[in-house]
Parts: C-alpha cells; sequence; structure tokens
C-alpha cells in the first residue's frame, strides 16, 4: 500500500485502499490518456476531492506521480531496447511531445535522452539511489562469473534449461515458461526495501493473517513478492513491493488488502536459495547474466518473486525463491 504504517484512524484504510485500486488503474495505463476524472471514478471519489486525498495518501500531487512514472519507464526502455527510436520508447510511455518529453529528461536525469542511452545512466544518482555503475561494482562492475554455461532440454523437451553461473551464488537452470494471468489480493510496502527482511516479514504477515481464516491459502498458492520499480532509478522512499497471493475471482478486499490482475505471459524463471543480502546477485544472474546472451528481452509487465511450496527445507538462514522476469522473443527496430 502506499503508506505501510498500522493505522489508528479506522477510516484511513478505506482511503488507502480506494488510491491504491487509482495506482493500480495508473500503472496498467500510462502510455494512454489519463484524466483526473476517469483516476477520480476509478477510486469512487469526486475529482475535486480525489485531488487532496490522493496527495495526503501518495505523498504527491497526482500529475507528478503519473509523470514521474512515465518517465521512470522511459528511461528503462531506453536501456532495454537500445534500437528503438527515441520518440517510439516516449510514446510507448505516455509522452508524446518530444520537446516537453526532452525537457523533463533532462531535468529529470540531469542529461539528455541520448546521453543517458549511450551510457549516462551506468552514473545516474538519484536524490537516494547509488548509481547503477555502484549497483554493478558490488558484482565485480562486470559480467565475470555470470552467464550462460550450456543448455539442454527441458522436462518436456520442448523447450531448453539455460545452465548460468551466478557469481558467488550457487549455478542455477533458467526455463522459459508461460505464467497465467493472476488475480491477487495484496499487502503494498512504499519505501526502501532493499536488504530489509523485516520489510517483508510484515507485509506478508498482514497478508496472510488476512487470508487465513478465509481459507485462501493452498499447497498449489502463487505467494509472490511483486516489484513495481526500478531501483536504479527511483528514489528509495517512493520504491513500491506488493506481496501477494492468488485468489478466486470475486474474492472481496478492503482497508491496506488491495486485489489487482497480473497479465501471464513468458517468463524466465530461475530457481535460488537466497540469504537476505543475495537478492540482488540473483536478479542479476537473471537480468545481466542469463538475458543479454538468451535470444528474449525483457517485456514490460511485472517482475516478481514466487516463494514455491513445493520447495525442499532449507536453513534459518537461507529460503528458496523463484526469480520471475517477464520476457518476449528479441525484437529488432
Amino acid at each position: 500500500m502506499v503508506d505501510d504504517r498500522r493505522p489508528t484512524n479506522p477510516h484511513r484504510p478505506v482511503y488507502v485502499e480506494r488510491v491504491n485500486a487509482a495506482i493500480d488503474y495508473i500503472e496498467q495505463h500510462l502510455a494512454e490518456e489519463l484524466t483526473l476524472e476517469q483516476i477520480a471514478d476509478v477510486a469512487h471519489f469526486s475529482p475535486f476531492h480525489f485531488h487532496r486525498v490522493f496527495g495526503l495518501i501518495a505523498g504527491e500531487t497526482l500529475s507528478r506521480f503519473i509523470n514521474r512514472l512515465r518517465m521512470e519507464r522511459a528511461a528503462t526502455l531506453l536501456v532495454q531496447r537500445p534500437t528503438r527510436p527515441i520518440t517510439e520508447v516516449a510514446s510507448a510511455c505516455g509522452l508524446h511531445s518530444p520537446s516537453s518529453f526532452s525537457r523533463s529528461f533532462r531535468e529529470m536525469f540531469g542529461m539528455s535522452a541520448t546521453e543517458w542511452r549511450e551510457g549516462g545512466y551506468l552514473a545516474f544518482e538519484g536524490e537516494d539511489n547509488v548509481s547503477v555503475r555502484d549497483l554493478l561494482g558490488n558484482l565485480g562492475a562486470t559480467r565475470a562469473g555470470f552467464g550462460i554455461t550450456g543448455t539442454r532440454p527441458n522436462r518436456t523437451g520442448m523447450g531448453l534449461f539455460w545452465e548460468i553461473n551466478c557469481g558467488d551464488l550457487e549455478p542455477t537452470l533458467v526455463e522459459v515458461v508461460e505464467v497465467p494471468d493472476l488475480e491477487v489480493a495484496y499487502v503494498r510496502h512504499t519505501g526502501r526495501y532493499q536488504g530489509v527482511a523485516e520489510v517483508f516479514t510484515d507485509i506478508f504477515t498482514r497478508l496472510m493473517t488476512w487470508a487465513g481464516p478465509r481459507d485462501l491459502i493452498t499447497e498449489d498458492s502463487w505467494v509472490l513478492a511483486v516489484y513495481h520499480d526500478n531501483p536504479s532509478i527511483t528514489e528509495d522512499d517512493k520504491l513500491r513491493v506488493s506481496a501477494c497471493l492468488d485468489v478466486p475471482a470475486g474474492t472481496s478486499a478492503d482497508g491496506e488488502i488491495g486485489r489487482m490482475r497480473l497479465e501471464g505471459g513468458s517468463c524466465a524463471i530461475a530457481r535460488f536459495e537466497l540469504g537476505v543480502q543475495d537478492y540482488g546477485t540473483a536478479w542479476f544472474a537473471l537480468a545481466g547474466g542469463w538475458l543479454p546472451d538468451s535470444g528474449y528481452e525483457p517485456d514490460d509487465r511485472l517482475p516478481f518473486e514466487r516463494y514455491p511450496a513445493d520447495a525442499s527445507e532449507t536453513s534459518a538462514e537461507t529460503e528458496v525463491v523463484d526469480i520471475c522476469l517477464p520476457v518476449r522473443p528479441l525484437r529488432r527496430y
């Protein structure tokens, strides 16, 4: 949710629920025209009252929030789609005026979109961010120790397992599979979460405390951590992560429990056994080690971690996690 502190006002969860619904709608329609009236209608407020409520709950104005998400998505796509024209990238994020996009991009990132794409993103440091170069430096500054070492047929014989090295972690396998559409209930945290185990303990405890009495947890449940932002671009205090559980269609949710639909499709999935400080390395092994040589590129759907029920016993310091990166076949423009 937008504000992850436990509310003391009994009415506040209703406001959080309705603002979260608006935020989910915005995120799913960034490439389209978004008006105050239509977003307020999703949240069941009048436009006049919604503008004020959104600012109080989200900590920034609606227009600033929408523009920030669009600019951050464009910055990510400029790196992920290096041959796609900049104007097409901007338009795909709902930024249709080239001159306005150029001006806003320079104001936000301190360089032009061309400079960003040509390597400037490596040195970018937002107000609360370390640079991408610093993040990569923690992993050795290069892809040495990461990458594909071999392939073999998967279980069905109709696809591949890629064998990959993962730096200091154990080698693992990557498989591209079709993930179904998922209706999920969630508890959302906004703020820093990297390496902060207490954040995940808190939001998953709150989610499962709600789901348990409703008999929504089964051995086939999808238990996920869904990531909404790029931590190398978005400021720490605005990063969002959602603890999610798949639920039957029509399941009611209220207060701090939200509902959203995760679009299915092709995902690259790799299983790891991770300690709290290992997650960055695992994500880099998949997105930085496997992806560039795989024949795939990132899709625009949200990446997530799945905590599988069929995982074997692990130690108290580690857990089994499936890292899941939405992908599509590599395209050339």
